[in-house]
């Protein structure tokens, strides 16, 4: 039996932006329901993790685009968990369009969470679940732990209703939703995300006051901090390259 999955996906007009194309936030949905899906193919979805009172918890992301899928555009994403540890599992991911080109690769780290302690819970305690690790690593350079941010405030807000996932704190995509919106309209005109990290530090609750900082390190190379009472929700990078695409 394999221990790597594909999904097929259709990219639809909800998906993209104002030129056609999928945002990272729509990628980034994408790729959390792919890992969805296999982890109810492999008996460890949600499902059975909440009625043990626990859930899955991103930690840690990092997706790298050699170009964004457009609207009504097929893709396939393939999945598989490379390593499980007593802390955390790390889950990769590789994009595919229709005629089989690799077009994005992506690497994500989750904890098994616990929703009566608000912790994290040893992986070792669910049984079975090295069995799906198959050791083989992505096609990317894994998330690391971003540095802090001293940066200048770019936007500021309350948390609201639609922020808020089953596990009952801000949707890991609201966080990349957030960063994107840190660029103008003229940026992406010029400009796409070759790279989009980001570390989950602290969960986000409905009400907290968002504070976003970011700063340029380098020339299309930027970080981001999401604040809430100056404890540090998320760490996120974005690099930039050139766009390719001529419709704009």
């Amino acid at each position: 039996m394999s221990l790597k999955k594909t999904y097929s996906f259709q990219i639809q007009p909800q998906f993209v932006d104002f030129q056609f194309r999928a945002t990272m936030s729509s990628l980034g949905d994408i790729l959390l329901t792919t890992a969805q899906f296999n982890a109810d193919d492999n008996g460890f979805g949600l499902r059975r993790l909440n009625e043990m009172d626990c859930s899955w918890v991103l930690t840690r992301m990092a997706i790298e685009m050699n170009r964004f899928p457009e609207q009504y555009e097929n893709i396939e994403v393939e999945t598989w968990v490379e390593e499980v540890g007593r802390a955390n599992t790390t889950r990769n991911f590789c994009i595919r369009d229709a005629k089989g080109e690799i077009i994005g690769n992506a690497c994500s780290v989750w904890v098994f969470f616990d929703m009566k302690t608000r912790r994290a819970k040893d992986l070792q305690t669910l049984e079975g679940i090295h069995d799906f690790a198959n050791g083989e690593e992505g096609l990317i350079d894994k998330p690391i732990k971003l540095g802090a941010v001293d940066g200048d405030e770019y936007d500021g807000f309350k948390v609201k209703y639609s922020d808020i996932d089953i596990n009952g704190h801000v949707n890991s995509i609201r966080y990349i939703q957030w960063i994107s919106d840190c660029f103008s309209l003229s940026c992406y005109r010029k400009y796409q995300v070759k790279r989009f990290e980001i570390n989950y530090v602290h969960e986000m609750l409905y009400g907290d006051f968002v504070e976003i900082v970011g700063m340029k390190v380098e020339d299309n190379d930027f970080r981001f901090e999401i604040k809430k009472d100056d404890k540090i929700a998320c760490r996120a990078r974005v690099v930039l390259i050139p766009n390719t695409s001529t419709d704009l």
